[in-house]
């Protein structure tokens, strides 16, 4: 009997937690409620782009809302409900912690440009995210794109499908110096037409930095429960078994 009280409480708790969203939260958890930021430093000296970056030993979690704040949900006006929140969207997986950071004069004239070289799966979305702005704009939208930067520390979103399959995704971005300006409105990253369109300056190297994510599976709320009362009916055939051979 106590088995069964004990399971019964764990799939019951299961159930609350997957259908009851007690907190209407105005920002999407970042990197401090993820693990910690990782941040690369690029470099300009003269006319070479450097960076300095040490790879953390275990790649970061793509998760849903879920496991990085339990319980909670968007408000439908926020720009990321929709693929983001887990009751009325479509509660993608998400990560924040990787970011660009910048050491050194950017020239008169012109801007840093990243542009992203290689992605292991187009099912990984990239965005920028603006909270003041109520922003979270699609950015590098296929290989090759590129936005400018105005050398701040940034981090971009990067999501994928809750059903994607466990594994490890990667994504390698070109930082560049454009024969652009930067222009301001959109936070740290520029992603008007001129800065697509914008041009790289020949005359200086550039650098890449190569990120890393891990997937693993996320049992929904019915596997859950379903899991729940299996493992009741188990242990009520034990328990009649048991009687039946006394």
């Amino acid at each position: 009997m106590k088995t069964f009280t004990a399971i019964l409480a764990l799939t019951l708790a299961a159930h609350a937690a997957s259908s009851l969203h007690a907190t209407v939260i105005t920002t999407i958890p970042g990197p401090d409620d993820q693990g910690g930021m990782i941040m690369p430093m690029v470099t300009l000296t003269g006319n070479t782009l450097g960076v300095m970056f040490m790879p953390p030993a275990e790649a970061p979690l793509l998760a849903s809302l879920g496991h990085w704040s339990p319980g909670d949900t968007f408000d439908p006006a926020a720009a990321w409900y929709s693929p983001l929140d887990p009751v009325g969207g479509s509660n993608d997986l998400f990560n924040n912690q990787y970011g660009f950071s910048f050491m050194g004069s950017i020239p008169d004239g012109k801007a840093l440009g990243l542009r992203l070289t290689s992605v292991s799966t187009p099912d990984l979305q990239f965005f920028n995210f603006v909270n003041s702005q109520n922003r979270f704009d699609e950015v590098f939208t296929e290989v090759n794109s590129q936005v400018l930067w105005n050398g701040s520390m940034w981090h971009n979103y990067v999501t994928a499908p809750v059903d994607l399959a466990p594994g490890t995704y990667s994504a390698i971005f070109e930082v560049f110096i454009a024969n652009a300006t930067f222009t301001a409105g959109t936070g740290f990253a520029d992603y008007t037409p001129a800065a697509l369109s914008a041009t790289q300056d020949m005359s200086y190297s550039t650098t890449t930095i190569s990120y890393s994510w891990k997937a693993v599976p996320e049992p929904s709320a019915g596997l859950l429960v379903g899991a729940g009362f299996g493992v009741l009916l188990l242990a009520r055939r034990r328990t009649v078994f048991i009687a039946s051979t006394r």
